[in-house]
């Protein structure tokens, strides 16, 4: 039993580990150009071994991007829960999107684009957020950081749209994708907020 037990616990630790290399990969010279064969040969496995816990690439896709979205909101959620106040959390969510995003290929996210089960995922993924962000921001108001008059529905959508276009134009080949999140990112903070979360923001930007 215990045998059994060590066993399942080795494949579970392989998994992560096999999710965090091929997402490494994946975000380093885009989809298409890592080969299951290049995930086992970083990690030091057998081919067989891989397709053992993942049949296929995108199988493997799949999971390393709902992977990193669950890790991504439990730093978040547990960030938050002694964090000093919401615009901590907002401070905290752009330092962790910039480490991320000056490192990744633009490749990725349109390459990933042509995968219809992991574009759902997104659009669902998407829904639940728009419903945490709305409270999110409820709680801003009401301790005096972002503003009342605004329908942050609308805001949502709108940044929603911004992000799709910069994948359109290809603004990604004039710009690195961190500047243009940064600079997106305090443009629609700043309009979000209240001069007392204003305050909190300039701060931010002034140490980072």
């Amino acid at each position: 039993m215990r045998k059994t037990g060590n066993v399942t616990a080795y494949r579970e630790g392989l998994r992560h580990k096999i999710l965090d290399t091929a997402m490494s990969l994946f975000k380093k010279k885009g989809i298409k150009a890592v080969r299951m064969d290049d995930i086992a040969t970083e990690m030091a496995i057998s081919k067989r071994t891989l397709y053992e816990i993942y049949s296929n690439k995108e199988d493997l896709l799949y999971e390393c991007v709902k992977n990193e979205n669950e890790v991504l909101m439990k730093k978040l959620s547990d960030y938050a829960e002694n964090a000093e106040n919401e615009m901590a959390v907002v401070a905290y969510f752009i330092k962790l999107r910039l480490k991320d995003l000056g490192s990744i290929n633009p490749l990725f996210f349109i390459e990933m684009d042509k995968y219809e089960r992991i574009v759902n995922f997104f659009k669902a993924n998407n829904a639940k957020q728009t419903a945490r962000s709305q409270e999110f921001m409820r709680k801003g108001i009401e301790h005096g950081f972002f503003r009342s008059d605004l329908n942050y529905d609308i805001i949502n959508k709108m940044g929603d749209a911004t992000m799709n276009h910069v994948m359109r134009t290809r603004l990604y080949e004039k710009y690195k994708l961190d500047e243009i999140f940064h600079t997106f990112v305090i443009v629609f903070m700043r309009g979000c907020c209240t001069e007392k979360g204003l305050e909190y923001l300039d701060r931010f930007v002034e140490k980072n």
